[in-house]
């Protein structure tokens, strides 16, 4: 049988700042684990994702850590630490009373006598239950590939459920301007949900003038739907130089609906009949299909419209 302690380097685990990483918690009280763990890991990824580890010595601090944050996509728990059901107490409070249901736990021990694996499975809302011992490299990379793509699955799944919830929301005031809105953001989570594994995408209006105002003419983006970390800054105008190249090189092409994906980044713009023009941007999208194409199409396009008529219905008012 392989030796648990497979790596032969250390490294510093490093995310890449474009694309979102799998957060990891590691919770054991012997520091030598997570050393191990994160050398082992070190360049393991899922969908271009990479990891990003956190690490906990104790279940009161395990506690402390899932609290402060709701992203994690796996916990390797060791179930001995402060006392021999430390970390059983620590899955069953993260189901029950913490609530998260997305999280994969996988419980590790060193001492498997102490809480023998039929019993804990039968009792405890985990996804599996490992022996230190016979944990080697190849079924560590094995447990992750199989708890990220589940994690992975369950996260797109609630992302179909929480835009389905904002799409019935808007249909009760379809042409109220909150309302469009509102549709716009449900639609746009579903989409990123089918397309992406990623969830971080905005959805940009360009005044009519934004290409001929002097000035950068990114800087009067204005994101009217967003998923991810830009849904808090929905009705911003946002700054973003970067994009004014690709923003550019996009109208230029004189097409209705015009994009490109750089570095995994999808970029469409959309021209109006009346000349306002819509980008969408979407982290984490490869290749796209004609379906894939002909939805996102169809999206900036019918809510162009709505935003449109919404505008056109305020102005009479």
């Amino acid at each position: 049988m392989e030796d648990f302690l497979f790596a032969d380097d250390s490294k510093t685990i490093e995310v890449a700042g474009a694309t979102e990483p799998f957060h990891i918690l590691i919770v054991d009280d012997d520091e030598e684990i997570h050393v191990i763990t994160k050398m082992a890991l070190g360049d393991f990824k899922l969908d271009q994702r990479p990891l990003q580890f956190h690490s906990a010595y104790s279940a009161a601090e395990a506690k402390e850590v899932l609290q402060a944050r709701d992203d994690f996509a796996l916990m390797l728990l060791d179930v001995v630490m402060e006392d021999d059901h430390a970390g059983l107490n620590v899955a069953r409070w993260t189901r029950e009373q913490l609530g998260n249901r997305l999280i994969r736990i996988v419980l590790r021990t060193g001492q498997p006598g102490q809480a023998p694996e039929e019993e804990v499975i039968a009792k405890y809302d985990i996804d599996d239950y490992k022996e230190k011992t016979e944990l080697t490299y190849r079924k560590l990379l094995t447990l992750m590939y199989s708890s990220l793509r589940a994690f992975r699955d369950l996260q797109a799944i609630e992302q179909y459920k929480q835009g389905l919830e904002r799409i019935i929301q808007a249909s009760a005031e379809i042409f109220s301007a909150r309302s469009v809105n509102q549709l716009s953001q449900g639609i746009l989570e579903q989409l990123v949900a089918l397309l992406t594994r990623s969830k971080v995408a905005a959805y940009y209006k360009l005044p009519l003038d934004g290409f001929t105002a002097s000035g950068d003419s990114t800087e009067q983006l204005q994101i009217i739907a967003a998923t991810g970390q830009y849904c808090s800054r929905v009705g911003e105008q946002l700054k973003q130089p970067e994009v004014r190249e690709i923003l550019e090189t996009l109208r230029q092409r004189k097409d209705q609906v015009a994009y490109q994906i750089h570095n995994n980044t999808y970029y469409g713009l959309y021209q109006t009949s009346h000349g306002a023009f819509y980008m969408l941007f979407i982290e984490g999208v490869g290749e796209l299909s004609e379906t894939d194409q002909h939805l996102l199409t169809l999206f900036m396009n019918n809510t162009a419209i709505a935003f449109e008529h919404t505008a056109l219905l305020q102005v009479d008012k």
